[in-house]
Order: structure tokens, then C-alpha cells, then sequence
């Protein structure tokens, strides 16, 4: 019992640190400044501000020691500042007494008294707020003339970013501790002998146990902390901003989901919330949308265009100011393999929409459809499709729709129909397949809509 209490009057004298600390720093600059006032008619105000400034380092310095005994600080940071401030508390005893000659000695230790008083603070500094506390918020260029990293991570440019390979730790959660918590949880400083500085860390937890339960976000710590009124003497963080609405939930979400640091943004998981929040804070949009809104790349320059017209090609934008195109022939012209060919050289990144209707294409031609990434909707009506072009389509991620109207594809296609990665639309009016074999490729593949010429249900589909 008596060393507990000895711990928490050292605890609560040292908590007096960061408000004595801002004594010294006045006082010994203010005797510094006159120090360089010409004259003797300051002297005795020079020699006030050197008594004071010694006091109050001192006293600070005490402070500091034994605010550092207790207030979970470690590291080198704290080492270089607990010396500094003894440093600077016995240069300003010591300048009580230089200051009594004046002169060039005086204004030098002075200086020198400042530059101690100034590397104590920075180090100070760094131990409340973080390293990187002085250049964090600096414009780029004044960062990378310092040498300090620029930070990025807050400034996504979405429009450039696959959003389904999003990791949910590094672009969300990892700024969030960064910014709100390793201040006051990292090498240097331990409140709670809690570390935040890394993903290891985290996983590590503190002296009150796990800071979080993986899977059951309700039940850590960590989340109970975070949202307790900012009046509670354990809500976290204590001092500075808050966390947001979106941080918290973030974090929820992230532990619900395991609390895997290579864990994706799976925007099936995240509530109607959650969404509205990224988008107002993030201005990360997740609302369902057209799959030509997501197509990136290069948009076709206006040679390449007239150069494709010429082949018969008729071009389209599907979205304005966006590279994704429609391709067609042009109305009463016909397209052949060689035009085909062009068009997959000179665009295939920007096809998400082509027409080849009633187009006299052999199986062998129509195969290098497969070049086009972006193809999402596909009309091969009249063609000579066959097994050949369906095989090679197999590996268009993004294909969604295939009309195959008036061909001679038959049963033997559903094979390759199957495995098509994205199919959710198929028309196949017309062709050689069987109603038996549409309606169990229905049957097997729901999530397909299968157009035979009438819709099958699943009344039809079990008779």
C-alpha cells in the first residue's frame, strides 16, 4: 500500500509537467531577447526573467521525471528529452549567474540556452504527438524538402483504384490509428503498455489484456473505448479529435470480419450505413453502377476513329468523357475477319459493347473476340460462332451478356457456357441447342437468365 501511494503522488505531481513546461519556455526566451537589447536598462529585467526561467525548468524537469516513472513512456525519444530538460534546467541556473556579466558571453549562452530549450521541446513534441507530428500537415514540398515521407493515404484518387482488391487494414484502419491513436501508443510512449505503431502490436494488446476479440467487435476493448463519452476518463483517444462516426465503424467492420490485416473491401458486407458514411467522408462511392461507369484506360483518339471507320466501324460512347465504346457495323456494310482483327489492335481496351449481327464471320475470325478485356455485352445473331469462339471467351472476366440468335451452336456449347465467369444473360433464339438442353443448363445455373424465346420458370423448368 505505501509504495501505490507513493506511485500516485509521483503520478499526480508529474501530470503538472505539461503545464509548467510552457514556464521556462517563455522566461529563458524572454531573457534571451533582452539579452540582445542594447544597454543596461534592462539588466534588471533580464535578471527577473533568468530567476524565473531557472525555477520553473527545474521544476519541470522534476516534473517530467516523474510523470515518465508512471505515464507509460519509453524509448530514445524519451531518453533525449528527460536529459535535454536537465540540460536546460542547468543551463538556466547557471545563466542566473553569467547573466551578471553581460556582454558578448551572456548573448552566447543565451543561444546556446535557446537551441537546448528548443531541442527539449521538439523532443517533447514528439513524444505527445509523434514523430512525425511538425511535418505531417506540411504542404508535399515542404515534407520531401525535410526528408519526411508524404503521406498519401488519405488522398485516394478512387477513379484510378480496383475497388474489389481494396485491403480494408492499409487503406482504412491503418490511417485511422496513425492518425488518432499512436500518439499516444507507440515505441516511444505506451499508455496502458499498449503499442499501436504496427499491425503486430495490435494483435499484442496491453496490461488490461487483447485489445480486441476477432470476430466480436462488440465485445473489445477496443471498440468500448472508442465510443465512451469524451468526458470518460478511459474514452480514447483522451486529447485531440475524436474519432469519426465512419472510423468507429470502420473498425467495427474490420474486427467483425476476422481483423485480418490482408482482408479485402467487400462492399456485399458493408450496411446501407456504413456506404452513405465512405461516401460522405471518403467520397468513396459504392452504389451500384453500370458496369461501362468502371472501365478505365485511354480514350480513343480521333485518328484511330476515322481509321476504324474506315473499316466499316461504327464507334459509340457509352459514357461521356469515359473510353468505353459500343462497336457495330456501320448500316448497310459488313464487317470481315481483317476489320475485326483492327478493331482488337487498335481499341480492345475500350470495347465493352459489340455488335456483329448477321455478319458473315467463320468460328476461326470471330475467336479473337477473346482479345477484348472490357467486353461486357456480346451479339454474334447470324454468325458462324462456334465451340472454338465460346472456349476463347472464357476468359473475358467482364462478359455479361451473349445473344446467339440465328446460330448453329447447339448443345455441345453449354459446357463452355458454363464456365463463363460472369454470365447473367443468354439468348439463344433460334438456335441448334435443345429446349431439354436449355432448360437444365437453366436448371444448374440459376443466377443465368436463359432466352429460348419464352422466360423458364421454375414451374416450367421441374415439368
Amino acid at each position: 500500500m505505501p509504495s501505490l501511494l507513493l506511485t500516485d503522488f509521483a503520478l499526480f505531481f508529474g501530470r503538472f509537467h505539461p503545464l509548467i513546461v510552457h514556464l521556462p519556455i517563455g522566461f529563458l526566451l524572454l531573457a534571451v531577447l533582452l539579452e540582445m537589447w542594447p544597454g543596461d536598462r534592462v539588466r534588471p529585467a533580464i535578471r527577473v526573467a533568468w530567476v524565473l526561467g531557472a525555477a520553473s525548468a527545474v521544476g519541470a524537469a522534476v516534473a517530467g521525471w516523474l510523470l515518465a516513472s508512471g505515464g507509460g513512456y519509453g524509448g530514445d525519444v524519451l531518453f533525449w528529452h528527460r536529459w535535454a530538460g536537465v540540460a536546460v534546467a542547468a543551463l538556466a541556473v547557471g545563466g542566473c549567474f553569467v547573466q551578471q556579466r553581460g556582454g558578448r558571453t551572456a548573448k552566447v549562452y543565451g543561444i546556446l540556452t535557446a537551441g537546448a530549450l528548443t531541442l527539449a521541446g521538439h523532443q517533447g513534441g514528439n513524444l505527445t504527438h509523434g514523430e512525425t507530428y511538425l511535418f505531417e500537415h506540411a504542404p508535399p514540398v515542404v515534407q520531401r524538402l525535410a526528408g519526411h515521407a508524404v503521406d498519401t493515404s488519405a488522398r485516394y484518387d478512387w477513379s484510378t483504384v480496383d475497388i474489389d482488391s481494396l485491403n480494408l487494414y492499409r487503406t482504412f484502419i491503418q490511417p485511422i490509428v496513425k492518425d488518432k491513436c499512436v500518439r499516444c501508443h507507440n515505441a516511444d510512449k505506451q499508455n496502458g503498455g499498449l503499442r499501436m505503431d504496427s499491425a503486430h502490436h495490435l494483435y499484442a494488446g496491453g496490461d488490461s489484456g487483447p485489445l480486441f476479440v476477432a470476430g466480436k467487435a462488440i465485445d473489445s476493448r477496443w471498440v468500448n473505448r472508442i465510443t465512451l463519452p469524451a468526458g470518460n476518463a478511459k474514452a480514447m483517444p483522451p486529447q485531440g479529435q475524436r474519432l469519426t462516426h465512419a472510423e468507429i465503424l470502420l473498425i467495427e467492420h474490420w474486427i467483425d470480419q476476422g481483423a485480418d490485416t490482408l482482408s479485402r473491401l467487400v462492399t456485399d458486407d458493408l450496411g446501407d450505413n456504413l456506404k452513405a458514411l465512405l461516401l460522405r467522408d471518403y467520397a468513396l462511392d459504392l452504389r451500384p453502377r453500370l458496369f461501362v461507369e468502371t472501365v478505365r484506360g485511354k480514350v480513343l483518339d480521333e485518328q484511330t476513329r476515322k481509321g476504324l471507320q474506315s473499316r466499316n466501324w461504327l464507334l459509340a460512347d457509352l459514357m461521356p468523357g469515359g473510353p468505353a465504346l459500343e462497336a457495330k457495323p456501320q448500316p448497310g456494310k459488313t464487317i470481315d475477319g481483317e476489320a475485326l482483327r483492327e478493331l482488337s489492335a487498335a481499341a480492345s481496351g475500350q470495347i465493352a459493347y459489340l455488335s456483329l449481327d448477321d455478319q458473315q464471320l467463320t468460328d476461326e475470325e470471330l475467336s479473337v473476340i477473346a482479345n477484348f478485356p472490357n467486353l461486357n455485352r456480346l451479339r454474334l445473331n447470324g454468325t458462324g460462332v462456334g465451340n472454338r469462339t465460346l472456349a476463347a471467351l472464357r476468359e473475358l472476366r467482364h462478359l455479361e451478356s451473349v445473344n446467339l440468335y440465328g446460330t448453329k451452336v447447339d448443345d455441345s456449347a453449354f459446357p463452355f457456357l458454363s464456365s463463363f465467369p460472369a454470365l447473367r444473360r443468354l439468348y439463344l433464339w433460334q438456335s441448334s441447342v435443345s429446349a431439354r438442353g436449355a432448360s437444365d443448363f437453366a436448371e444448374n445455373h440459376p443466377h443465368i437468365v436463359v432466352d429460348t424465346g419464352y422466360h423458364l420458370t421454375p414451374t416450367e423448368r421441374t415439368k
